[in-house]
């Protein structure tokens, strides 16, 4: 199966780079639409069926999000390219939002599209575009609520309900309070980078965990964690120190 692309961006070079550049990925995309002029794609894409959109965020008709706003019940799923810093990368990341930087690395391009192919993950939810809005509208601004992508959709997590996350390969396990444990279509290093601002640390290779529900710490070997779940995670030793320094702001009897 061929699945049919858009390129939306101002700049003509760029949709015309990104062209060639999925072209070149051998992978089972054909880019049926290049848009530098965003009103033209909104009516295309609200009389045409694609699969896939690659979607500039800062333009100068409209930005990339208020176009998806123009187009009713899209069908589409989006890869949004972005220039954007740090901060609207991780904006991006808490809402599970697909992204591209800017300039598009080659490598990333086909690792993106790949994961796409493999998860044909669903329409932006406007959910995703909320909680994606509320950060860039303030970055600074501590998160409460993140997006996660499981094999059937996206659930919306309070991030303090989040006991701790374990790695399995290319995926992770969300141990909820008071729920099911999730399976997410996330590397745990891809998770922390989304929940270390919310104070979440690394005690080990596979292991990530709120320290809001550490229950005990057991002096064996390199020191075993008892968290709130009952579970007893290891403490690899190169981590032992950042997790000392974190006990030493708890009040001692």
């Amino acid at each position: 199966m061929i699945y049919s692309v858009v390129l939306i961006d101002d700049e003509p070079h760029c949709t015309e780079s990104l062209a060639i550049q999925l072209a070149a990925t051998g992978l089972p995309v054909q880019v049926v639409g290049k848009f530098n002029d965003a009103k033209l794609a909104v009516s295309y894409l609200a009389s045409h069926q694609v699969d896939l959109v690659f979607l500039d965020v800062e333009m100068p008709a409209m930005t990339g999000f208020e176009l998806l706003e123009k187009v009713s019940s899209p069908e589409f799923d989006v890869i949004f390219v972005t220039a954007y810093d740090q901060y609207a990368i991780k904006a991006f990341t808490y809402s599970a939002i697909n992204y591209l930087l800017k300039p598009v690395d080659d490598q990333e391009l086909g690792d993106t599209l790949q994961k796409w192919l493999v998860r044909r993950e669903k329409v932006v939810l406007p959910q995703q575009m909320q909680l994606l809005k509320n950060y860039l509208a303030n970055p600074a601004k501590p998160r409460t609520r993140v997006a996660v992508p499981t094999s059937d959709g996206l659930e919306f997590l309070e991030i303090s309900d989040i006991i701790r996350c374990e790695s399995e390969s290319n995926y992770t396990w969300l141990h909820i309070n008071d729920g099911a444990p999730l399976l997410v279509c996330r590397t745990l290093k891809e998770v922390e980078q989304v929940l270390q601002d919310s104070g979440f640390i690394r005690i080990h290779h596979s292991h990530l965990i709120n320290p809001q529900y550490i229950r005990k710490f057991i002096r064996h070997d390199g020191g075993v964690i008892v968290m709130g779940d009952g579970s007893q995670l290891p403490v690899a030793r190169t981590r032992k120190d950042r997790l000392f320094e974190l006990f030493t702001y708890v009040q001692r009897l």
